[in-house]
């Protein structure tokens, strides 16, 4: 992710339409789904024209909110009739832009909601599911958890109710270090065809019949009774899962990072499309719930102490750990002490009501804007409350926290058939008392508050920057892929860009060295020209970008990733612009 703090408004450009036609349009729209799910004022707009990171809230003919897949078929054959842009939409938890309107385009701009579209199937004991588009990573916890299994990703690191369906299509990556980016070859999604018509297409291996409503209909009532296995009907099997990653991300010795979003190995229809399909469901792999588990915090000043732990590990003949997490000592501070509210919340509220929460606060800030007070105000007030809260850690850890300045959270778990938390510890005991450093064996409780506290960095240092932004210039966050083989993770700027920057804030995923790195710069430093300076910075290293989020409308799309989407959309009317590629119709 490489985000930057926008405020501009650029309005939506018009086509040649005429007002009658668009008016009839939005008619068609509200015979389709109601006229309340048709929102056509700003204000009405406002929580869905900007995600949780950059935006420039450009009005749009209409957000329209379906309540089921029929709903949503008819919705976007319309738009299509009417030579309409589409921007689909799922949880809009993204941090680059990539599900939200961007700057203008040559044709009227409909942004769909999915977020009414609820739904999961559990397939072949549970071991397989298929998610419809509104369906949460917190959704298919609690689903699984009586059944012993678990989702391919846990608590998103930088959002909270991210939806299966988002995580797929941007590739997203997360926490789990055995699992690599989200992936499926197996989904039910519509392409706009040559002709500017919608297909649909069924790959997810189960039979729902011929008509699209029909199979529609079918799919949401889950109404199929033969779930076709194609790892045994074709000779090309397609897979529910990333397969190849554990073998990726151990070998430590490659020039080349383990995962990044514009890797052609992770694009496939579904996987990877950023919005250039409408997706109705995918198929996904679940995994067995682990026996017992185990967290270690690691903590030194050493930061050659976490790199040999990596490499060694990684090498090694143990099993990969569930997670490794890494925490710069300055994040632990600031989460510390902007994190208690959000800690506490995502403690204590189900995922949906935290993103009920953060719809009213995206209404708040518009009407706070509207009247001309200042948008950091509920900011500001939360953070006053949180001052009563409970503490971001429980006392046991918060002295480790705040006194070592390299953090990792490592955990392990045992399944039937492996031992891997007494290997573990054993292995830890071997290596750590060379170094400066500790490690902490976690109870239950301190594991899952370390799990929340890495969670709620990110949201923790936006705050922070809203409430001190006078201190600062403008915000660079990035979003990176280390070549598996780097030892320069303990980023060294050059002294050109050091001098621009007022405080850098690290973390990130550490055994797949991905890592998410923020630039408060100094006031009156242009922003533009430290990206372009620290990009080149990057490239020098081999590194990649972005490493587990969409390119959004800020990152440039690779060759491969520009052709794919090209293959996707050939008429160039579903999210375009994305990558920055062009927005007009036809890729003209």
């Amino acid at each position: 992710m490489l985000m930057t703090m926008s405020t501009h408004n650029t309005p939506v450009k018009s086509d040649a339409s005429s007002a009658k036609q668009l008016a009839h349009l939005v008619s068609q729209l509200i015979e389709v789904v109601g006229d309340t799910q048709v929102l056509t004022t700003f204000g009405q707009q406002y929580a869905y024209l900007q995600g949780a990171g950059e935006s420039s809230l450009s009005k749009v003919l209409a957000v329209v909110i379906p309540h089921d897949l029929v709903q949503l078929w008819r919705v976007i054959t319309l738009c299509a009739q009417a030579d309409i842009i589409i921007i689909a939409q799922a949880a809009n938890t993204g941090l680059t832009g990539g599900s939200t309107p961007y700057g203008s385009y040559d044709r009227e701009v409909v942004v769909i909601s999915m977020q009414q579209l609820h739904g999961v199937h559990l397939l072949n004991d549970a071991s397989e599911l298929i998610a419809l588009p509104a369906a949460s990573l917190q959704q298919l916890e609690s689903i699984l958890e009586p059944l012993g299994r678990e989702p391919h990703s846990v608590l998103g690191s930088s959002c909270v109710g991210a939806s299966v369906i988002g995580g797929i299509c941007n590739n997203s990556g997360g926490m789990l270090v055995q699992r690599g980016p989200a992936y499926t070859e197996m989904a039910l999604f519509a392409r706009k065809n040559k002709l500017g018509q919608f297909e649909l297409i069924n790959h997810l291996g189960i039979e729902l019949g011929s008509d699209p409503e029909e199979m529609l209909e079918n799919l949401q009532a889950g109404k199929f009774s033969a779930v076709n296995n194609e790892t045994q009907q074709t000779e090309s099997p397609r897979l529910s899962c990333n397969a190849q990653y554990q073998t990726k991300v151990r070998d430590c010795d490659a020039s080349t990072p383990a995962r990044f979003n514009n890797d052609p190995s992770g694009l496939y229809e579904a996987s990877g499309s950023a919005g250039r399909v409408i997706v109705f469901a995918v198929r996904v792999a679940t995994f067995s719930k682990p026996c017992k588990e185990r967290t270690f915090y690691i903590s030194s000043n050493n930061a050659e102490v976490l790199t040999k732990l990596r490499q060694h590990w990684l090498k090694s003949d143990l099993e990969l750990p569930v997670l490794a997490e890494y925490m710069h000592g300055d994040y632990n501070q600031l989460t510390m002490r902007y994190g208690r509210d959000t800690c506490l919340s995502m403690r204590k509220l189900s995922a949906k009501k935290i993103a009920n929460l953060y719809k009213l606060r995206a209404k708040v800030s518009y009407y706070l804007g509207k009247w001309h007070l200042p948008k950091t105000l509920p900011d500001r007030v939360l953070q006053v409350v949180s001052m009563f809260m409970p503490a971001s850690l429980p006392k046991s850890l918060q002295h480790q926290a705040l006194s070592y300045r390299y953090h990792l959270i490592i955990k392990v778990a045992d399944d039937e058939r492996s031992h891997n938390v007494a290997s573990a510890s054993r292995f830890l005991e071997q290596h750590i008392p060379e170094y400066e450093s500790t490690v902490r064996t976690c109870s239950d409780e301190e594991a899952q508050a370390l799990l929340v506290f890495r969670s709620a960095a990110t949201a923790a240092m936006f705050r922070y920057y809203d409430l001190n932004k006078s201190n600062f210039g403008e915000m660079l966050s990035t979003d990176i892929a280390l070549p598996r083989n780097a030892t320069d993770w303990d980023e060294k700027l050059p002294e050109h860009l050091q001098k621009q920057v007022s405080k850098t804030l690290y973390l990130g995923h550490f055994f797949c060295h991905v890592l998410h790195q923020d630039y408060l710069l100094k006031p009156a430093v242009s922003l533009k020209a430290f990206k372009d300076e620290l990009l080149t910075f990057y490239s020098q290293r081999n590194i990649e970008y972005p490493a587990e989020h969409n390119v959004g409308h800020i990152y440039k799309a690779k060759p491969e990733l520009h052709q794919f989407y090209k293959k996707l959309d050939p008429t160039n009317s579903l999210n375009p612009g994305i990558g920055q590629t062009t927005k007009f119709k036809n890729w003209q």
